[in-house]
């Protein structure tokens, strides 16, 4: 996001031609989003299609974040984009940073010309911060407990006084306040940074706690005007170090040749659930025994009745035939087959 206009920005760079020679120009972006800074130059003797460097500090290495001669380019998170104005008097390099982190922070440089030794640069300081206030619409900042929060109120105008308090309007409770670009108090903190378009109140609270949620306000008081004002609230939270601790794996610790499971929960589970299938299949295997056993003895008491039965046939089947052989030459001895008969018959 920028805080002065082209124009602004324009005027500035015809006053300071190498910002080297002054403190630079800050750039305020909010982590996690991405932030551009137009870079503006006049054009003295530079070909139609001059070189274009983007890098941080020193220029060199890893610091060199984009060299080019097209008119855009793009190297991971760092973008460049040349648009040289119809005028042909000056030229403006926009160079970006997506996906902001805390490490961004810091002096970058944008530099027009045939080569890095030779090229005009143009310096400012990259400041990453939680929220940005523009005055557009109510922030809701939300920290861990034992963080840091730093905040940008951006104004329109300059003043005298700034000030960082808490609580809404008829309830602002004063936790720094100063007459100059500096204050301090406790773990609260302010900087006031004067730009082309207006200025930029940094407000900073350190180690948050819960109770430090709530409303604050940013304030700057101007001579005889109305004072301006940005509010934001902040919710801090506590976070359960347990809950970003993963689950315990199954590990072994070796010693004199010996080795100690130490079994987590899913490998509980895993054991409760082998031991459950493992007596299931004994269980079936024992009802299948079961049954095979009443099946055979079922069969045995079948054959065993069928033998009984053709035994018995047989027998009587051969008393009849004793009987009628002999029934002629004794009677007693006939008699005598007719009680036998009929005890084989019972």
């Amino acid at each position: 996001m920028n805080f002065h206009t082209c124009l602004l920005c324009l005027v500035f760079s015809l006053q300071v031609r190498d910002s080297r020679a002054v403190d630079a120009l800050k750039q305020y972006g909010v982590s996690g989003e991405n932030v551009t800074h137009p870079c503006l130059f006049i054009l003295h003797g530079m070909g139609n299609k001059p070189g274009k460097i983007f890098c941080r500090e020193t220029c060199e290495g890893e610091n060199l974040l984009v060299e080019t001669s097209d008119d855009t380019a793009q190297n991971g998170r760092y973008r460049t984009k040349y648009v040289r104005e119809t005028s042909k008097t000056y030229s403006v390099l926009s160079v970006s940073i997506s996906g902001l982190n805390w490490f961004d922070s810091g002096l970058y440089r944008c530099g027009l010309g045939d080569s890095s030794s030779s090229a005009s640069y143009q310096d400012f300081r990259l400041v990453v911060v939680d929220a940005l206030l523009d005055g557009n619409k109510d922030h809701h900042v939300y920290k861990e407990a034992g963080s840091s929060l730093t905040v940008a109120c951006s104004f329109g105008s300059s003043g005298r006084t700034k000030s960082f308090c808490r609580g809404g309007p008829g309830e602002e409770e004063v936790l720094v306040q100063t007459g100059g670009d500096r204050g301090e108090g406790g773990r609260y903190s302010l900087e006031y940074d004067e730009q082309p378009s207006g200025g930029v109140l940094l407000v900073t609270i350190t180690q948050l706690t819960q109770s430090d949620s709530g409303r604050y306000r940013c304030k700057l008081d101007r001579t005889g005007s109305p004072s301006l004002y940005r509010d934001f609230s902040i919710n801090v939270i506590n976070v359960d170090p347990s809950v970003s601790t993963p689950p315990p794996r199954t590990s072994i610790s070796s010693s004199s040749g010996s080795y100690t499971p130490s079994v987590s929960s899913e490998t509980t589970d895993l054991s409760v659930l082998t031991q459950w299938s493992t007596t299931t299949s004994e269980d079936a295997a024992n009802r299948g025994s079961a049954e095979v056993l009443r099946i055979v003895a079922l069969t045995l008491v079948i054959i065993i009745i069928l033998l009984s039965v053709a035994l018995l046939v047989c027998c009587r089947k051969r008393s009849e035939k004793q009987h009628t052989g002999k029934a002629t030459e004794n009677p007693r001895i006939h008699r005598q087959s007719e009680k036998y008969a009929g005890c084989s018959a019972l």
